[in-house]
């Protein structure tokens, strides 16, 4: 190694100790501004205000969610490749700001009852925003990759789930104050929440910008896109990864409910606005609290116990909707409760269903995937998984136009039956985890030692 050689790898090794802290606080902002615009609880409220269809309401997740995971495929492609990332995450973070930045414009200028101006601009900023979210999270975790000691890894990615976890809490906090009575009004509260995350989002693109990303790595090497798209044939053809597929193809359906639950929380069962922001506590609280517990069922029974239980926790959510105004009705519910926080804190059991179901959902997702498909075909696999992902990521549409013909119970029960069905289809799959016998392993390796006399004790 020559001395020029060892002088920049001294350099990127100093460098990496600094990109642990300037990665967790990157990361932790980033988790605070997405929290605060979280299109499956805050957004689908904003757009029931501007909306009379849950049409356009079931758009919100699913332009959000749909264009996240579309745009991540350009990113991979046009990516993974280049020796420097860093330029590209940085361009994105920006672009992603700077859609929040002009939303909450919007919002401080929009008028009374002129809401057609105010629901256009807010889609064009959300498509923005959502692709530049998808595409600025390839990069952003290829640098961290490259940029955290080996070291130190998991003790980072233990810390940034802590503290993004830390920063969901704090922004249902913000949402509970600026959406209670004692707030602005609409759509001004709104306007104030998107200001807050442009800033958050700009302190994350700065964050990034700060970080070192090591030189001396070598370049990524992907297959060609001709290989990828080679490879989807014969991903399909394999039962193993179909059973997968269909399974995955029938949990994202059932979310078809997802968006609706907190217009009907308000609108139902006459709760608050502000408790919005004790929703996504519970989601985040949910998710954070059950990533122990997924790791050790994958680790004792394998991922696709984990898929299965995630898929029944799932189903708490629309059957704990299913009840509940019958109860509200019912004159033994009267007669006894006379606080509707009672009944707000009842239905947020349904948002810690999600956020522990969405934690076992990443846990199993691709580590079941990638127990499944062979090396040479992983990225075939991921990606017609992630292709197929992004088309049913649009279900919530559906979702709207059932609720525009009929009722919130028939809604919930079709959202019930397509997750029992998910659930059916997950004991389809393949069982990949290797059950050993510690014990009886050991005893046949005692035995095999006595019995050979070149590994005889004296």
């Amino acid at each position: 190694m020559s001395g020029a050689e060892i002088r920049r790898f001294s350099t990127d090794r100093r460098g990496l100790t600094l990109n642990v802290f300037l990665g967790i606080a990157g990361a932790t902002l980033a988790s605070l501004s997405e929290a605060l615009v979280l299109p499956t609880v805050v957004l689908p409220y904003f757009v029931g205000n501007i909306s009379l269809s849950y049409t356009v309401v079931g758009l919100v997740p699913a332009i959000a969610i749909g264009f996240w995971a579309l745009a991540r495929i350009p990113a991979t492609l046009i990516v993974t490749p280049r020796r420097r990332k860093l330029p590209w995450a940085i361009g994105a973070a920006l672009i992603r700001a700077a859609a929040t930045a002009l939303l909450a414009a919007v919002c401080f200028r929009a008028e009374e009852g002129a809401w057609d101006p105010l629901r256009n601009a807010f889609f064009v900023c959300l498509i923005a925003y959502s692709l530049a979210s998808g595409f600025a999270n390839v990069p952003t975790e290829a640098v961290l990759a490259k940029s955290i000691p080996q070291d130190g890894r998991e003790l980072f990615f233990r810390l940034r789930n802590i503290w993004g976890g830390v920063a969901g809490i704090v922004a249902g906090l913000v949402i509970i104050q600026l959406l209670g009575d004692g707030g602005p009004v609409f759509p001004d509260n709104y306007a104030l929440l998107f200001l807050a995350a442009t800033v958050g989002q700009t302190a994350t693109a700065f964050f990034i910008a700060t970080l070192r990303e090591p030189l001396r790595v070598p370049r990524s090497r992907i297959p060609a896109p001709a290989t990828i798209l080679g490879g989807m044939g014969r991903a399909l053809a394999d039962g193993n990864f179909r059973r997968f597929l269909g399974f995955r193809l029938l949990f994202s359906l059932s979310t078809l409910a997802d968006p609706f639950f907190v217009i009907f929380a308000v609108s139902q069962l006459a709760v608050a606005p502000s408790i919005l922001g004790a929703y996504v506590i519970a989601l985040v609280v949910g998710r954070l609290a059950s990533t122990p517990l997924w790791s050790i069922l994958a680790r004792r029974y394998g991922e696709k116990v984990t898929l299965q239980v995630a898929a029944l926790v799932r189903l708490l959510a629309p059957l704990l909707a299913l009840p509940l105004p019958f109860v509200v009705d019912t004159g033994f519910y009267r007669d006894r409760v006379d606080d509707n926080r009672i009944l707000a804190a009842l239905f947020g059991i349904a948002f810690l269903a999600i956020g522990a179901s969405l934690g076992g959902q990443a846990r199993g997702n691709f580590g079941y995937l990638a127990e499944v498909a062979p090396a040479r075909l992983r990225a075939s696999y991921v990606g017609v998984t992630n292709l197929s992902l992004a088309i049913v990521a649009f279900s919530p549409i559906l979702g709207g136009l059932l609720l525009d013909r009929t009722e919130y119970s028939w809604l919930f029960s079709v959202a019930t039956l397509v997750g029992l069905a998910a659930v059916f289809a997950s004991g389809a799959l393949t069982d990949t985890h290797v059950r050993t016998r510690p014990s009886a392993a050991a005893w046949r390796l005692r035995r095999a030692a006595t019995a050979n006399p070149l590994v005889r004790r004296p």
